[in-house]
């Protein structure tokens, strides 16, 4: 008898692992694909003498603070969770040299409701500039570069 439960224990395990695989699966022209790691990628592309400082984190991941010097960039990547959920926060610095003072901003970098198949189906991409923040897919087709907030 306990050979026969420890049978249906496995077929229900594996039969509800099918399910959350096919939950968590997405269409893509018709095709059915598993939930594929998100890349998010921040640049600093404000000026060859201005360093960026951002902090990134999510509600079970810290992911430390880092300096950026012009044009490198910091990059990290995840699953969407099953609820869609997933969100990633990050406060950005840094200090003009002309004596403007510092700027600081803190934008949500990815956000599974907002960007889930719509802004960024594989890469995320923040370009930080003078001017504010700009976020896209990094490619011309898909969803262009556009200014999503401004340094005060």
């Amino acid at each position: 008898m306990s050979q026969s439960f420890l049978v249906l224990g496995s077929a229900a395990i594996f039969s509800t692992l099918i399910i959350l695989s096919l939950l968590c699966a997405q269409e893509v022209d018709g095709r059915l694909i598993q939930a594929r790691k998100k890349t998010v990628a921040v640049y600093n592309d404000i000026d060859p003498n201005i360093a960026l400082n951002i902090h990134c984190w999510s509600s079970e991941d810290d992911l430390g603070v880092h300096t950026l010097y012009y044009q490198q960039n910091f990059r990290w990547r995840f699953r969407v969770n099953f609820w869609r959920s997933t969100k990633f926060v990050c406060d950005s610095s840094w200090s003009d040299h002309a004596g403007n003072g510092n700027h600081t901003v803190k934008f949500t970098a990815y956000k599974a409701r907002r960007d889930w198949m719509k802004h960024c189906v594989d890469n995320c991409v923040w370009s930080i500039r003078l001017d504010g923040g700009y976020y896209g897919d990094g490619l011309d087709t898909g969803f262009p570069l556009k200014n999503m907030f401004s340094y005060n």
